[in-house]
């Protein structure tokens, strides 16, 4: 599991929402705190909608002149039986990261996880996207 900080909550905040740079992953899950709660989940019956078809309606719960008091963002990706996520959690006026991964058979073989951490690393610092380690 990794557990980031976002130094730039701003432009982290523009390339999440108005950007194409998270457009790989699916969206299992949003949750917006504002004047009222706004949620999206993945419907169970249904595959998962990529981010990039989500986004917009997204921008939409989110946007306006005050920032929302909470944002949590549940987004992954699939490969096989293997569940990866990346939870994004807007809180406070800081963002923090999340990553993680469920698979439905037992393995103590931990390589999937090590290997999606690496992943959103590279992913992160690729799009220039500054991030301090809370726990690794």
């Amino acid at each position: 599991m990794l557990s980031l900080s976002i130094n730039d909550v701003k432009a982290f905040m523009a390339k999440l929402l108005k950007g194409n740079d998270f457009d790989a992953f699916e969206l299992h899950g949003l949750t917006v705190h504002n004047f009222a709660v706004f949620e999206m989940h993945k419907h169970p019956a249904e595959a998962a909608p990529s981010w990039c078809l989500a986004r917009n309606y997204a921008f939409e719960m989110i946007k306006g002149s005050v920032p929302p008091k909470y944002i949590k963002l549940v987004l992954a990706r699939l490969n096989g039986d293997v569940h990866m996520f990346l939870n994004i959690i807007f809180e406070d006026g800081k963002i923090n990261i999340t990553s993680g991964m469920s698979q439905k058979s037992f393995s103590l073989d931990r390589s999937a996880l090590q290997n999606w951490n690496e992943y959103i690393l590279k992913f992160l610092n690729d799009k220039n996207i500054s991030v301090a380690n809370n726990l690794i």
